[in-house]
């Protein structure tokens, strides 16, 4: 026990003194960034300070300075030019454009006035004489450390003027020569994207675009350059894949992925496929010559059926050219096609429900053994701001009367609806995190007829679920609701926070914890408004926390309803003791430790996962006659 808390202890200082480091960076890279306007402030105060130690400039008006005013005599010009010369500088830097800034013109300007400057008071300096009007200290004082001090010093504002200009300058010729490169290569994430090539943004125009056909549904796709204030981040569907798949619902562009029992599909059905498959292939040669100019390439996939989710994002797996067909060779392959063929029992299903920051791509181990286990279809789909799904910003919904996607209440809605859109009659939900209070609060609905839809829960499956863990940390939420959070500094820290947050103390083994799986749970936060959702996901995060009586009356709510609750034994977020608990609070569970085994059995334990599911499972639906 002692050890425990000395090892609490080490990692909150351990924690402390990393944010403070993070601080400390947070204000250099500012200072760093606002040099332009720190040293143009400087250049007009400092001769201000040191003149007016000199002379009085209040003892005179300013029209008095003026007649009194003789270039060999008089200092008050000192100040002027340095204010002058400030003011041109700093004009020039919020005018110009990056083009300006980068090829010459705004460092041309600045090193003029600053140059121009220095030569000014270099005459000055060898001319300048003390005449009546002045006391008669100020002879000392001029032979004495304020006279040169006040030469020296406007000379070096006027130097460093053109430093930081030269460094603004090299900064943005990197950034138009960023511009002109792959940008999503050299994203965080570049390594998860290095499996796509490049499309030339010129050469798809909106006449030429082609027709994309993901699973039979076709999607016009226009590409187009993405602005510097979003920081080339990419749309949703530039990483889905050929199993992917998108259904909108509640104004949402959700994305799913399924997987069907090879045992429950007809051989005249499998026959239709290799047809389909070389139909699919006869179209890709015929039209590889269409699509060189464009070198447009993704990966292809057309049987995730029969192994686990094929994920594009890797970049171990090959990629080839992806098919580009028309609408009327789509209705050709479904005419050869009909649905009769198919003998697959739609009505029952199995929907998994990922947690914090997870997605589609967190079941692909369990999703095809599971469903050829059960003999079903199994689906997953990734939740509002997750994944592939769009991310709605609050203007978007406000202008067209939506609730807020990100609040508990859509999100349950949301479920619900996927699992009647799917065709489902009877489902078994499995969640895991608070994907696990998704699943209770959808059965809880069912089961009190609030939803009204043809939908029975047949059973519920708990995967390392807490009902009163926060799930946003602290950290994440200052970087969220800071007003830099959408500069380029904050950005990289805030999706490194969230993919650290995710996998830290998450994994037992974290040897299964490799690059690629990392790049997994980091590429879906270099889509657009992705921080935006983030944020309004952090601001609801109270909402997964329930109180003890709301948590005791959800759990009361379930009734006999069948339950599993499934514990990593090393789960270091959720505890063992607390999935414990929860199991004994409901009426039906059973309880599954997973020994060896950290927060997501699904990623370092599947095929001990899917056994446990599957013997859950089974006794809950129907088994099919070739199953």
């Amino acid at each position: 026990m002692a050890a425990w808390k000395s090892w609490i202890v080490a990692e909150k200082a351990r924690r402390c003194i990393r944010t403070i480091f993070f601080v400390a960076a947070m204000m250099a890279s500012l200072l760093a960034s606002s040099l332009p306007v720190l040293i143009t402030v400087a250049d007009v105060l400092v001769p201000c300070l040191i003149v007016s130690s000199i002379t009085c400039l209040t003892c005179h008006s300013i029209t008095e300075h003026l007649r009194l005013y003789s270039f060999k005599n008089s200092l008050i010009d000192v100040p002027i030019i340095s204010f002058l010369r400030s003011l041109v500088i700093l004009c020039l830097y919020w005018v110009c454009e990056d083009t300006r800034l980068a090829y010459g013109f705004y460092l041309e300007a600045v090193m003029l006035s600053s140059f121009g400057g220095i030569l000014l008071l270099l005459v000055k300096a060898c001319f300048f004489n003390v005449n009546s009007h002045l006391e008669a200290k100020v002879y000392y004082l001029k032979i004495s450390w304020e006279m040169p001090v006040l030469l020296l010093s406007s000379a070096v504002f006027g130097l460093a003027h053109v430093v930081v200009a030269y460094r603004k300058s090299c900064g943005a010729r990197r950034k138009l020569m960023y511009h002109k490169i792959d940008q999503e290569a050299v994203l965080s994430c570049k390594s998860g994207f290095s499996g796509y090539k490049k499309a030339h943004r010129q050469s798809l125009t909106r006449s030429n675009s082609k027709i994309l056909t993901y699973a039979g549904e076709f999607r016009q796709y226009s590409f187009r350059g993405a602005s510097f204030d979003r920081e080339e981040l990419l749309q949703p569907r530039f990483l889905a894949n050929a199993d992917s798949l998108f259904i909108k619902i509640h104004g949402l562009t959700v994305h799913y992925k399924q997987c069907t029992s090879p045992s429950i599909v007809s051989g005249s059905a499998v026959d239709m496929n290799a047809i389909r498959l070389r139909l699919l292939d006869k179209q890709m040669s015929n039209l590889i010559s269409q699509t060189q100019s464009s070198h447009l390439h993704r990966s292809y996939t057309i049987q995730p059926d029969r192994s686990s989710l094929y994920d594009p994002l890797l970049v171990s797996y090959q990629t080839t050219p992806i098919s580009l067909f028309n609408k009327d060779d789509m209705n050709k392959m479904d005419s050869m096609n009909p649905v009769d063929d198919l003998e697959i029992n739609e009505n029952v299903g199995i929907v998994l429900v990922h947690g914090f920051g997870g997605g589609v791509f967190s079941w692909r181990h369990v999703m095809g053994d599971l469903s050829l286990q059960l003999g079903c279809r199994v689906v997953a789909y990734d939740r509002s701001g997750w994944g592939l799904t769009s991310r709605l910003v609050r203007k978007d919904w406000e202008e067209r009367n939506l609730a807020n996607p990100y609040n508990l209440e859509s999100q349950v809605d949301l479920l619900l609806s996927f699992c009647s859109e799917m065709g489902f009659s009877s489902v078994v939900l499995i969640g895991h995190d608070d994907g696990g209070l998704l699943a209770l609060k959808a059965a809880e609905r069912i089961q009190a007829s609030t939803f009204k839809c043809n939908i029975t829960i047949k059973g519920v499956v708990l995967i390392n679920v807490s009902l009163s863990r926060e799930v946003v940390p602290a950290f994440a939420r200052i970087l969220l609701h800071t007003s830099l959070r959408k500069k380029h500094l904050v950005r990289p820290l805030l999706r490194t926070e969230i993919t650290q947050l995710v996998n830290r103390r998450a994994w037992c083994d974290t040897t299964k914890l490799t690059t690629d799986v990392i790049m997994l749970y980091k590429a879906p936060l270099c889509l657009e408004a992705w921080d935006e959702a983030l944020n309004e996901i952090s601001k609801l995060s109270y909402e997964m926390i329930l109180s003890p009586q709301n948590a005791s009356g959800l759990l009361k709510s379930m009734g006999d309803l069948p339950v599993l609750v499934v514990a990593g034994a090393e789960d270091a977020l959720v505890p063992l003791k607390s999935s414990q608990l929860l199991a004994s609070k409901l009426t039906n569970s059973r309880l599954v430790e997973i020994s060896g085994c950290g927060h997501l059995p699904h990623e370092e334990c599947p095929a001990t996962l899917v056994s446990a599911l599957g013997s859950f499972i089974s006794r809950l639906i129907p088994k099919l006659p070739n199953s």
